[in-house]
């Protein structure tokens, strides 16, 4: 597990203190966060099915579900039920902090900018507007991610971002698959605000237009959701 891992659900835990009146129905589970931070992910895997089905729709083991949830992509649809269906929920907005972390990774800048903007909006008194990562964030919203940039010398403009995970073994056998097949495919680690994500992306492409040709054959053939994406400058 990452440090940034551990400082974030050391941070989520704290908060459980202050917004646990208020949220009082929803399930405690800075226990569980706890053993996560103590590197017993697999434990509480296993301690949070019966929970779920125990407490069907219940924001906050929804929340630690995303948390445990390795695929970015996935774990991000988590985190933005989180938002749109439990608003008042005491981890909505580590939600948004999350999915603009995802975002920023998967360098979709206008909707990253759109939830940043969210969570000023309808959480003003957020502590994530206030941590030392989210400081990092406001003082340099457009550089947070630290970009590995391609070759000068190679001759493209777009890319297809196939992926984005936060645990490395999984992207990396996602990239087997792909290789497998015949696909070039690049690894880069991304470090958002703290958060690691390593994402894949699939050619090199002169324009859109080719990379939208095999992009549809791609995501059909392996049930991707990849998108083309501009090459890193």
């Amino acid at each position: 597990m990452t440090k940034a891992i551990k400082n974030f659900i050391f941070f989520i835990s704290l908060l459980f203190f202050f917004t646990e009146k208020s949220f009082s129905q929803e399930y405690n589970i800075v226990p569980l966060l706890k053993k996560v931070e103590e590197g017993k992910s697999g434990e509480v895997k296993e301690e949070l099915q019966p929970l779920l089905k125990r407490n069907p729709g219940d924001p906050s083991l929804l929340f630690l579900s995303a948390l445990l949830t390795e695929d970015g992509a996935k774990a991000n649809e988590k985190y933005l039920k989180i938002v749109n269906v439990f608003p008042k929920s005491k981890y909505a907005d580590a939600a948004l902090f999350r999915i603009y972390n995802y975002y920023t990774a998967i360098g979709n800048e206008k909707d990253a900018a759109g939830y940043l903007n969210k969570l000023k909006i309808e959480y003003p008194k957020s502590n994530y507007l206030s941590s030392p990562e989210k400081v990092a964030v406001e003082n340099s919203e457009e550089t947070i991610v630290q970009r590995i940039t391609p070759q000068k010398s190679e001759n493209y403009h777009f890319t297809i971002q196939v992926g984005a995970f936060s645990n490395v073994k999984n992207a990396e056998a996602l990239k087997a698959e792909l290789e497998d097949s015949g696909y070039e495919i690049d690894l880069k680690e991304k470090n958002v605000a703290g958060s690691i994500f390593n994402v894949l992306y699939l050619g090199k492409f002169e324009d859109k237009k080719s990379a939208e040709k095999i992009l549809d054959k791609v995501n059909l053939d392996f049930r991707l959701n990849g998108r083309v994406v501009p090459k890193e400058k």
